[in-house]
């Protein structure tokens, strides 16, 4: 190497004229455009997964669904004539060949028999007799006993409760009182309404329970009203 002259591994006068270049630079383009294929490469690879797997996936929502194949199958018989069936040379197969021979079918009438008359049983006939019903009168329902109503006693004093503007009121207040006051009020007391003008002040209904013997009893009868919270007065009718 040491008596090897300068100039010996350059190119001669009549060589190849030699160029610069950046090593650096060179390098750079390279793996740059290497990189962006390799990015590109895998894009479109996951882009062909996803339609793959696409068809085979669905939403949690959503029902799934089975899909047939829809290429034809066949399968080639081990009898090359088909199987043997019974009745498959049957005039309609005879027919949809083509292969039917006409042929003519005679009649024949049939001599008409009468039938066999049955047989008659032995045993004589049981003799059902059916009763009817025998009907009886209908029973009438007695009638219930209706108790005799109180003998009205009307004496000349009767016990007034109230003074009311109409009849209906009268008679409504009555109907109240008799319903309250069955142990005050007997059988044998009635209401007495009598009308009453009194001129400019109007006309008014007196409600008083008639069916008292005498004044005694009037007066008894009042006091007890009294007792029970109801006004009253004894007066003469």
């Amino acid at each position: 190497m040491e008596n090897e002259p300068q100039d010996a591994y350059l190119p001669g006068a009549d060589g190849e004229t030699m160029q610069p270049f950046d090593v650096r630079e060179q390098s750079g383009r390279s793996g740059m455009v290497k990189l962006v294929g390799g990015l590109i490469f895998l894009l479109v690879l996951a882009f062909v997964v996803l339609k793959l797997f696409a068809s085979g996936t669905r939403d949690r929502e959503q029902t799934p669904r089975i899909l047939a194949d829809n290429t034809p199958y066949k399968e080639v018989p081990l009898e090359r004539g088909g199987a043997q069936t019974p009745n498959q040379d049957k005039e309609i197969y005879q027919v949809l060949n083509g292969t039917k021979t006409e042929t003519t079918v005679k009649t024949v009438p049939v001599t008409e028999e009468p039938l066999p008359k049955p047989k008659s049983s032995t045993k004589p006939a049981a003799n059902i007799v059916i009763k009817e019903p025998e009907t009886s009168a209908p029973v009438k329902p007695k009638p219930k006993p209706v108790a005799p109503k109180p003998k009205q006693v009307s004496g000349n004093y009767v016990v007034q409760v109230a003074s009311l503007r109409s009849q209906s009121e009268a008679q409504a207040m009555w109907d109240k009182m008799s319903a309250k006051s069955d142990s005050v009020l007997s059988p044998s007391h009635f209401a007495d309404i009598k009308r009453v003008d009194l001129g400019s002040r109007g006309i008014y209904y007196r409600l008083r329970i008639n069916g008292l013997a005498d004044k005694a009893a009037a007066t008894q009868l009042c006091q007890t009203l009294k007792s029970a919270k109801q006004d009253c007065i004894v007066t003469p009718k």
